[in-house]
């Protein structure tokens, strides 16, 4: 699998908007790998097709002292570096 980086592109696939990585179509629950200014961090990728104005989103966990885990979501920008893991 190609795990250089690359951006989300826009296509169809079937008449449906979806995104594309590397070629490959991305689902929701796919988990990518996103890059922040630290280092890779891996995810969940969502998005709604049927609301395609709206940027995909980057589903993380964070874990927290005591063992707990905080989840968040972050819209992934447009043209930020996103890899299959």
């Amino acid at each position: 699998m190609n795990t250089r980086p690359a951006t989300l592109r826009p296509g169809s696939r079937s008449g449906e908007m979806r995104h594309y990585l590397s070629g490959r179509p991305v689902n929701g629950g796919d988990t990518i790998e996103l890059c922040f200014s630290g280092g890779w961090v891996t995810g969940r990728y969502e998005w709604n097709s049927e609301q395609s104005e709206q940027q995909p989103s980057f589903h993380c966990s964070i874990v927290v002292d005591g063992g707990g885990v905080v989840e968040r979501v972050i819209e992934i920008p447009e043209d930020a570096l996103v890899r299959w893991p």
